[in-house]
């Protein structure tokens, strides 16, 4: 299949890298567009008319966008050269206009929440497609301990208020030795042992740190849960994940990671597994290869482009 896929890069967390490259190791034919870097360059205008030479000379079968890295009016442009689809990895609690036309614009339209499939469906009048993300075996593998980033246990991502996540750490920070990792933790008063962390660091931290944080915005919607989780797994830890509902169909507590309820649940979870070292190198040792083998980057493309309204001659 010929992808042209619109995204731009994200340096940190790598994933639109990761779905390329993914596409490309299943041997489609891919041409990344990276719209706003051309638009800074030599403008809207004639960056649209570069790009729309390049699309129609490329001949695609499908036009993939990333989130809103391509404008629905746009992206409705191109429907009359290929099928459309859009992942959006968020779980917003409103779903807005730039959403609605997104949807819209897309033949298919990817969401990471099952449990928002029903609210799509009563206020857009349309029904998205449910997939998780993935892990990249060329920045996600096991690496030795780093002396520096030591800890009992480590969190990555931002301290966002929402979801309990910012109580959570502080709270494990009264009984554990906790390291916070990324921008701004310092407004809520902890010191992160690094603020930019990127694919290298990440599985340094993940595999010094005894035990991984995940705790997400949300956890009131089904199977709803970040990337962080696949990666954390894909980099060898050892992760204790906040509950969100049905998530147990998709990881098993004790065999692929570990689950808490609440802040009290974790710091009992977390000192539990703090003392059995025997099991938190069983359990991460099953939820890497689980992470690689079920829920690559390359799976999660299958997935989605096994699609009925996308597969080859529908």
């Amino acid at each position: 299949m010929k992808i042209a896929f619109f995204a731009k890069r994200h340096k940190r967390s790598g994933i639109t890298t990761h779905m390329e490259r993914a596409m490309r190791s299943l041997g489609h034919e891919v041409l990344r567009v990276n719209r706003r870097k051309l638009e800074r360059v030599i403008g809207k205008k004639l960056a649209w008319s570069v790009i729309r030479g390049r699309v129609r000379r490329f001949k695609p079968d499908l036009v993939l966008v990333f989130t809103f890295d391509l404008p629905a009016n746009k992206l409705s442009e191109l429907r009359q050269d290929a099928k459309t689809a859009t992942f959006f990895d968020d779980c917003p609690r409103e779903l807005s206009e730039r959403i609605k036309d997104a949807v819209g614009a897309s033949d298919v339209f990817f969401i990471t929440s099952r449990g928002q499939i029903t609210q799509y469906e009563e206020e857009l009048g349309e029904t998205p497609a449910y997939v998780t993300g993935g892990c990249d075996p060329v920045d996600h593998f096991r690496v030795p301990p780093e002396p520096s980033l030591v800890s009992d246990v480590a969190f990555i991502g931002k301290p966002d208020s929402r979801g309990g996540r910012v109580d959570v750490v502080k709270e494990l920070a009264k009984h554990y030795d906790v390291q916070v990792y990324g921008p701004r933790w310092r407004e809520v008063g902890l010191t992160p042992r690094l603020d930019d962390v990127y694919p290298p660091q990440y599985r340094q931290v993940c595999n010094s740190a005894k035990v991984i944080l995940g705790n997400d915005l949300r956890d009131d919607v089904e199977l709803y849960f970040s990337n962080r989780t696949w990666i954390s797994l894909g980099c060898g830890a050892f992760l204790c994940t906040r509950y969100v509902p049905k998530l147990e169909e998709v990881l098993t507590e004790g065999e692929h990671c570990v689950f808490f309820r609440g802040t009290e649940d974790a710091v009992e979870v977390v000192g539990r597994y703090l003392q059995d070292d025997a099991a938190r190198s069983r359990i991460a040792a099953s939820g890497h290869a689980y992470a690689h083998e079920e829920y690559s980057y390359a799976r999660m493309i299958e997935r989605m482009l096994a699609h009925p309204k996308l597969a080859s001659g529908s």
